[in-house]
């Protein structure tokens, strides 16, 4: 009987987190970019009680550093919290990086205060489509715009048909993340070098991050 009580209790409490950090990812985009994530987390077996992805916030990057910030505001337990958008043409992107850095999250346990959640922003430049094309080829052309990556990303078979909100993106790229893994290190260092951010992508943080959550 106590048995049963105690498993009918477990089954309120929902699904428990695992003994490494509790995250939370939101996104600018409401399909493309937490659909891939959330596939990725499938992937590495993180358990997805340890991790909250959305993308319900609209796309200016602004919106989404806020979005964040209401969020940890109502669940302050979060270890760290990452914020993906793009640079593309959105005139408030300075000011998202600027909040993000300034911003201190608190986390706390009821009324204690339990250190700091490190606050990290994942921005591509021009878009995380480049995070995409990098799968396939090394580039560091100036591509102004989401149709400048775009157009190069239909030179590829395996993008030939992408558009927003397409399923199984990950699964279709996985084989491919370590070349894109080395393809962005090498144009990130190319743009510092330059002092030019365009293209760049820190994804690699977010998913050496995820690889290694366990």
């Amino acid at each position: 009987m106590a048995r049963a009580r105690n498993a009918r209790s477990l089954q309120r409490r929902g699904p428990q987190r695992a003994p490494y950090d509790y995250i939370l990812i939101v996104c600018e985009g409401s399909k493309t970019e937490p659909n891939y994530l959330r596939e990725m987390i499938r992937h590495f077996q993180i358990n997805g009680a340890n991790v909250k992805v959305t993308g319900e916030c609209g796309s200016a990057p602004q919106s989404v550093v806020a979005e964040a910030i209401r969020i940890f505001e109502q669940d302050p337990l979060f270890d760290r919290v990452f914020c993906v958008f793009d640079r593309d043409g959105h005139a408030g992107y300075m000011d998202a990086l600027q909040r993000i850095e300034a911003h201190r999250l608190v986390r706390r346990d009821g009324n204690k205060k339990s250190g700091l959640a490190e606050f990290v922003a994942i921005h591509s430049v021009p878009c995380f489509e480049y995070w995409l094309l990098l799968h396939f080829e090394y580039t560091t052309a100036t591509m102004p715009r989401y149709s400048d990556v775009l157009s190069r990303m239909r030179n590829h078979p395996d993008l030939r048909d992408y558009s927003k909100g397409i399923s199984g993106l990950f699964s279709r790229l996985k084989s491919r993340m370590q070349d894109a893994l080395l393809h962005a290190d090498r144009a990130n260092a190319a743009a510092e070098d330059a002092g030019n951010d365009n293209p760049s992508t820190r994804m690699p943080e977010l998913v050496r991050y995820l690889q290694n959550l366990k």
